[in-house]
């Protein structure tokens, strides 16, 4: 088999409403812009992969020339071509092994060697929030049948943020896990700063969600805060979580050995590949960290990080991005319409890994150049 083209798209597909994301403060956005890859083959088969951000032209010129001819199943020798391409091109990585789990007539989780069929799913809020909205979207995913949701801390005061866990505790009656991030290892373009937050408000913090009963905190101090992030971790009980935006084996080693999170949240759109992830799992496992990671951006990555998810033991879940009325699944998971697939939870919350061959992602080509720019 051998790759004869790759296509790359870049697409603005549009919120119903604007979106305020809490990692990026004062922006509002009203489209997500991603990048759409496809994978051609000789042998008629098409793999898939994609990232949030306009790549389209990185790919076409400096990662398209390398993978034309080769073949599409030797993706550990061509992880090279989009390592060395920089700018997170790693949804290539998802296209071929998509294309590698159709020609075995697998899905992934499966031609890996699974250890669990489904996981446990939360709910991921995008925006802040105020006490009182954040407790009524907590009811509301705990009605959808979420056993948890993810809530973000970024007042300026501590007891503003913890306003808003109380009150979506006693919203769902104390029988919902959260978790929080904090997002201070994410650096994005924003209109205003934001809070920062040092030691001791994530000392604090934690301790207040220990407290609590919470399940992790996230991000709660900056990337590379090592030594701080060693102290938080050995101070506390709650598990402390990070590392989406880490990039490289190399990161996720010193992550890891040198104990920096409990929880390795790594993204296989912007980490590494999830072929390459793979071998982060294993080393988490060797030093007894657990393996949650990020939700890639769209329902193409969601679905490589939930075949991902099923091969390794251990605490894990999947995160669901969903803000109801704003970044919904139909506009961010479905890309308005491109992916046909929804990936949900059932009664019990679980979401099951895609079990077509390859990522199971079924794509509507129809809808592509609606969204195309």
């Amino acid at each position: 088999m051998k790759i004869i083209d790759v296509v790359a798209n870049n697409l603005t597909i549009p919120y119903p409403g604007k979106v305020r994301p809490a990692w990026q403060p004062g922006l509002v956005i009203s489209s997500h812009n991603f990048t759409l890859v496809r994978i051609f083959t000789d042998e008629g088969i098409m793999g898939i992969g994609g990232t949030s951000g306009h790549l389209a032209g990185v790919i076409l010129t400096q990662v398209k020339p390398y993978l034309v001819g080769e073949d599409p199943l030797a993706a550990e020798r061509l992880a090279r071509v989009y390592r060395n391409a920089g700018s997170g091109i790693w949804c290539i990585d998802m296209a071929l092994w998509d294309i590698i789990g159709k020609a075995a007539r697998l899905p992934l989780h499966k031609l890996w060697g699974s250890y669990r069929n489904k996981i446990l799913a939360y709910a991921s809020a995008v925006e802040m929030g105020k006490p009182e909205d954040r407790a009524l979207l907590a009811a509301h995913y705990q009605e959808l049948g979420f056993k948890a949701m993810k809530l973000r801390f970024h007042n300026e005061k501590m007891a503003d943020d913890l306003f808003i866990l109380d009150a979506c505790l006693k919203a769902t009656q104390g029988k919902m896990d959260f978790m929080v991030d904090a997002n201070q290892a994410t650096n994005l373009p924003s209109p205003e700063q934001g809070v920062v937050w040092d030691f001791q408000r994530a000392w604090r913090m934690a301790r207040e969600l220990e407290a609590r009963g919470g399940l992790w905190l996230e991000e709660p101090l900056s990337r590379y805060d090592f030594d701080n992030l060693i102290r938080l971790r050995e101070a506390t009980e709650i598990y402390i979580a990070g590392g989406e935006k880490n990039q490289g084996l190399h990161e996720f080693r010193w992550l890891i050995e040198r104990g920096v999170y409990d929880i390795i949240q790594p993204d296989c759109a912007m980490s590494e590949g999830v072929s390459q992830l793979r071998k982060v799992a294993a080393m988490a496992e060797i030093y007894k960290r657990h393996f949650v990671p990020h939700h890639s951006m769209s329902g193409i990555g969601l679905s490589a990080a939930i075949h991902l998810s099923c091969t390794f033991p251990g605490l894990t879940w999947v995160e669901l991005m969903y803000e109801p009325r704003t970044r919904t699944i139909e506009a961010y998971q479905q890309l308005g319409g491109i992916l046909e697939s929804k990936i949900w939870i059932d009664r019990e919350g679980y979401v099951a890994a895609p079990d077509g061959p390859g990522l199971g992602v079924i794509l509507n080509e129809k809808k592509i150049d609606q969204y195309t720019v």
